[in-house]
C-alpha cells in the first residue's frame, strides 16, 4: 500500500508539473486581444489536470464500478473542475491584463508566474483531497 502510494504520488506531481508549466507559457504569451481564448485554454488544461489525478488514484477502482458509475465520477470531477479554474481565471486574466497593460514585457512574465502558481495551488488541492479520500476509502 505505501509503495502503491509513493508511485500514484510521483505521477499525480509530475501531473501538476506539466500542467503548471503549460498555463505558465500560455499566459505569458503576449497578446492582448485573445483574453477568452487563453481562460478557454486554461480551462481545459485544468480539468484535464483534475481528470488524470483523479484517474492516478482511483483508476484501479473503475473496472469495479458500472459504466454509469464511472460517468458520474467523470462528470463531477469534470464540473468541479470547470468551475473552480473557469471563475478563478476569469478573475485572474482581468487582473493580469491590468497588470500587462501597466508594465509591459515585465507584466507577460509575472503573468505567466501567476497563472502558474494558481494552477499549482489548486492542482495541490486537488491532489491532497483525492489522496486523503484514497487513504480513508482502503482503510
Amino acid at each position: 500500500m505505501a509503495h502503491q502510494l509513493r508511485r500514484i504520488r510521483k505521477r499525480v506531481r509530475v501531473d501538476i508539473l506539466g500542467v503548471v508549466i503549460s498555463n505558465a507559457i500560455v499566459m505569458a504569451a503576449p497578446s492582448l486581444n485573445i483574453e477568452f481564448t487563453k481562460n478557454i485554454i486554461l480551462t481545459f488544461a485544468n480539468i484535464v489536470m483534475f481528470i488524470l489525478i483523479w484517474d492516478a488514484y482511483f483508476d484501479d477502482n473503475l473496472s469495479q464500478k458500472s459504466p454509469w458509475g464511472i460517468i458520474k465520477d467523470l462528470l463531477t470531477v469534470t464540473a468541479v473542475s470547470t468551475i473552480t479554474t473557469f471563475i478563478t481565471y476569469q478573475i485572474l486574466i482581468k487582473k493580469i491584463t491590468l497588470l500587462i497593460t501597466n508594465w509591459g514585457s515585465l507584466g507577460w512574465i509575472l503573468g505567466g508566474a501567476v497563472a502558474g502558481i494558481v494552477t499549482a495551488i489548486l492542482g495541490l488541492i486537488w491532489a491532497f483531497y483525492c489522496d486523503d479520500l484514497y487513504r480513508n476509502s482502503a482503510a
